[in-house]
């Protein structure tokens, strides 16, 4: 991942603020950027090449489009209180990415200027792993996958935990749900086994 451009830190936060990106997302997107770094640490301790800023970038920014997802009306899902513009960007962004689930939409919005960042995003997708073309390839994009994987809100949770939560919550369409859900979480402790094992 060395060499390819990353937005800085202020960058991203500029681009959740553009997007309007609901606190309690970016506090999610926040902590799992924070767990992600400490992983990547441990891992590059024992030798292995990893783009640190590469990992927590993607992370900051892995859910900004996470509001194409939410199919209830806005006032149903938020505690905090919304403004007319929060509803006003989020209502264009649905449209705009009108049919894609977050993790694409933010690839759509995010490739033209970091491309790398972006293939990463799209990657996290709880499927992904079933696909040869889209499943995470790299250190950086495993660890991105897993990442999000492990924080449930703004917590770092076990991954159990956290599967059962998005599975007891998954708004996806009746035909979606038909996936091998089993074999899915099976291929995701795979995952944690071998980023675990590098960073020990």
């Amino acid at each position: 991942m060395r060499n390819c451009k990353i937005p800085t830190i202020e960058q991203c936060y500029e681009l959740l603020k553009q997007c309007h990106v609901p606190k309690h997302i970016v506090r999610h997107c926040e902590a799992t950027a924070d767990f992600a770094v400490e992983l990547a640490k441990r891992i590059l301790r024992n030798g292995i090449k990893i783009d640190i800023d590469f990992v927590h970038r993607a992370c900051l920014l892995h859910d900004i489009m996470r509001v194409c997802d939410f199919s209830k009306p806005i006032d149903d899902i938020f505690d905090e209180p919304i403004t007319e513009k929060d509803r006003e960007k989020w209502q264009q962004l649905s449209q705009r990415h009108k049919g894609l689930r977050h993790e694409d939409a933010a690839c759509e919005f995010l490739k033209a200027e970091y491309p790398k960042i972006a293939l990463a995003i799209k990657k996290h997708a709880y499927k992904s792993l079933l696909n040869e073309k889209l499943k995470p390839q790299t250190i950086e994009e495993k660890i991105v996958y897993y990442a999000d994987k492990r924080v449930m809100h703004n917590k770092v949770v076990s991954l159990a935990e956290r599967l059962e939560e998005g599975h007891s919550r998954n708004t996806c369409p009746a035909e979606e749900k038909t996936a091998d859900i089993g074999y899915i979480d099976s291929l995701i402790f795979e995952l944690e086994k071998e980023l675990l094992s590098a960073g020990d």
